[in-house]
């Protein structure tokens, strides 16, 4: 009878289902069946050392994901606003006529590079597109990884630029690489892994959750809330942050003063009549650009507005001059100018105690007008 109950209660706890996982042998000491015979133990139940542990590590590693999600997010923010900026052309705008008086000399190392990336809007284009994706990407648990290695690629070279150039914001583009980094540090084995010739394990699944009940809806509302993200920021940042563009200004071009009403100074460093004026194409709310080249060498900048059929209001900032930002004379008083073509297709402007000759000046808008080719053809490095 003792053998038969000893065996009927091994049958029965083996046949018993068990409430959870149960991947390792006891401590504690079992009966000829291998189960606990209610003795002291030191294994994984709740009550022993190594359960109370794992619980603990539960909890930390839940914690660790916690804050993974929180600083995906973030990323993926300032990802979205510095990526969407520059797909829409804001963040360093576009070459346009008024830019062709600086000299190569006068450009700050950030102006250098703004306007690198102005001259080549598709550069621009492509440097925010991968910014987006990489927001993306970070926004979704399944491809965080994948989404914080083109996100720390990115930053990395934006880095190097903003060194390079002395672009003020090196901290912050430093700050996301290592943030990527972090992100990234969980799926490192896996992407190491594939550069070898072992097997690849499976990516770990950030679980930020812990509670079931909220782990289904956010499993679903999650990928919801990463397009609306992306979505809503691209458009929020499009519409809002961006100048309308109203259309081309007819006068645009680069002109050389051929003929000024105002006699010389007496010295050439104290001649303060145009020797060069460049009109803008794109036209906004605010008006286009101006650059004014004068005699004794100072550069302005300014906007003009056509006011009527042949007038323009012109403001002009003061000279651009050392640390000195570009002022373009948003709060001066706008000189109206009489505006008129010449036969030869350039332009007159009497106004404000003066009338000169701009004839349009085609070295000085070469830049602009070299046309691109696909075929092969001699080199220019001019």
């Amino acid at each position: 009878m003792t053998g038969n109950s000893t065996t009927t209660a091994g049958a029965a706890r083996a046949a018993a289902p068990t409430d959870g996982p149960t991947d390792g042998p006891t401590d504690g000491p079992t009966d000829a069946t291998g189960a606990p015979t209610g003795g002291p133990t030191d294994g994984p139940g709740p009550g022993g050392p190594v359960g109370a542990r794992r619980s603990r590590w539960a909890g930390a590693a839940t914690a660790g994901w916690m804050l993974h999600y929180v600083l995906r997010v973030m990323l993926a923010v300032q990802l979205l606003a510095y990526g969407w900026s520059k797909v829409f052309l804001i963040q360093m705008g576009t070459l346009d006529f008024q830019d062709l008086l600086v000299q190569y000399g006068e450009m700050s190392p950030m102006g250098l590079l703004w306007r690198f990336m102005q001259y080549s809007p598709p550069v621009q284009i492509l440097a925010g597109a991968a910014e987006v994706a990489a927001a993306a990407l970070l926004l979704l648990r399944r491809t965080a990884g994948l989404g914080a290695l083109l996100g720390l690629i990115d930053m990395a070279i934006v880095f190097g630029l903003n060194l390079a150039f002395d672009v003020p914001v090196k901290q912050l583009s430093l700050a996301m690489a290592l943030g990527c980094l972090l992100v990234l540090t969980p799926y490192l084995p896996r992407y190491v892994r594939l550069a070898g010739n072992g097997a690849v394990p499976p990516g770990p699944l950030p679980r930020a959750i812990p509670w079931p009940a909220v782990a289904r809806v956010t499993a679903w509302l999650g990928p919801i809330l990463a397009v609306g993200l992306v979505a809503g920021s691209g458009v929020a940042v499009g519409r809002w942050m961006g100048a309308t563009t109203v259309g081309e200004s007819p006068l645009a071009g680069v002109y050389r003063v051929t003929t000024d009403s105002r006699p010389p100074a007496a010295q050439l460093g104290q001649d303060t009549r145009w020797q060069q004026v460049s009109l803008a194409a794109r036209t906004t709310e605010r008006g286009a650009g101006i650059g004014v080249r004068q005699v004794d060498g100072t550069l302005r900048f300014g906007r003009y507005r056509i006011t009527g059929p042949d007038t323009i209001a012109v403001t002009l900032g003061a000279p651009v001059a050392g640390d000195r930002r570009i002022d373009t004379g948003d709060d001066a008083t706008p000189r109206t100018y009489a505006w008129a073509r010449t036969p030869e297709g350039g332009l007159r402007l009497t106004g404000d105690g003066q009338s000169v000759t701009l004839t349009s000046d085609a070295e000085a808008r070469f830049l602009l007008d070299r046309d691109f080719s696909w075929a092969p053809r001699m080199p220019l490095n001019r």
